[in-house]
């Protein structure tokens, strides 16, 4: 019952910050939907146009999963700075409960508020490709699953930040870094061990009309409970390690 009420308490929070913030909500939605028409604008004056729509897919594609990676590995360590700076992070820390499971609720409550989000965004991305709106249900799946690959990432970047506090520019950079995850042709094991860059794959594939393999499923489902399941560990490791130094909040 204890923990039913933390989620609970988490859901209604996320719900909360959306609608008191709204304002930021549709600025956000605004300016990475127009970010993307502008990346069209140039490839369709730029690029080659015998295969304008093969780029214009790709890109369409690869927007939509660092877009979703982005916010996903990042969220989490925002939100933990924010709450130091306004001094709530202690009342994380003397919940009966514990930090890790109210930032692990607050994960999985902020990954069931953002899909329909989420999904908005993808519609609105395609429909400016020109890619059908037809979309199978693997690719949402396998969309779902990347998000939750993303969330043990941003476990394991929220421990950080708890330990060495400001880590500002350490997330800035990991906006960048996931280019580099996404663009990179990795072989052999470390395709799968990469985060991202096989989602890209899988996704480009399913939209050109492939269907999943079982390889894909065993990927897709392994790497996303690897990832949580690390994010888990390291964030209790430093989780413990702040509580035992006294500097939960500490700058």
């Amino acid at each position: 019952m204890v923990y039913l009420n933390v989620f609970k308490g988490t859901v209604l929070r996320v719900i909360s910050e959306l609608k008191r913030y709204y304002l930021n909500t549709i600025s956000f939605f605004t300016i990475m939907t127009m970010l993307f028409y502008f990346m069209v604008l140039g490839v369709t004056k730029f690029g080659n146009p015998a295969n304008l729509g093969e780029s214009i897919q790709a890109l369409a594609i690869g927007y939509i999963v660092w877009f979703t990676f982005l916010g996903t590995i990042t969220d989490l360590s925002w939100t933990i700075i924010n709450e130091m700076s306004i001094g709530l992070i202690e009342q994380a820390f003397i919940s009966p409960v514990g930090p890790s499971t109210i930032y692990l609720f607050y994960q999985f409550s902020n990954f069931l508020i953002m899909i329909p989000f989420e999904f908005l965004i993808l519609i609105v991305v395609f429909k400016i490709a020109g890619i059908p709106l037809i979309i199978p249900m693997s690719f949402i799946i396998a969309l779902i699953l990347m998000m939750l690959q993303g969330y043990g990432i941003g476990l394991v970047l929220a421990g950080i930040t708890l330990r060495f506090k400001r880590t500002q520019a350490l997330l800035n950079i990991a906006q960048f870094a996931i280019i580099g995850l996404l663009l990179g042709d990795y072989k052999g094991i470390v395709k799968y061990i990469v985060p991202a860059n096989g989602y890209m794959k899988i996704l480009r594939n399913l939209i050109e009309g492939s269907s999943l393999r079982f390889s894909d499923w065993i990927y897709m489902i392994t790497s996303s409970l690897l990832y949580i399941f690390i994010g888990v560990i390291l964030f209790n490791y430093f989780a413990d390690a702040v509580r035992k130094r006294g500097e939960i909040s500490q700058y």
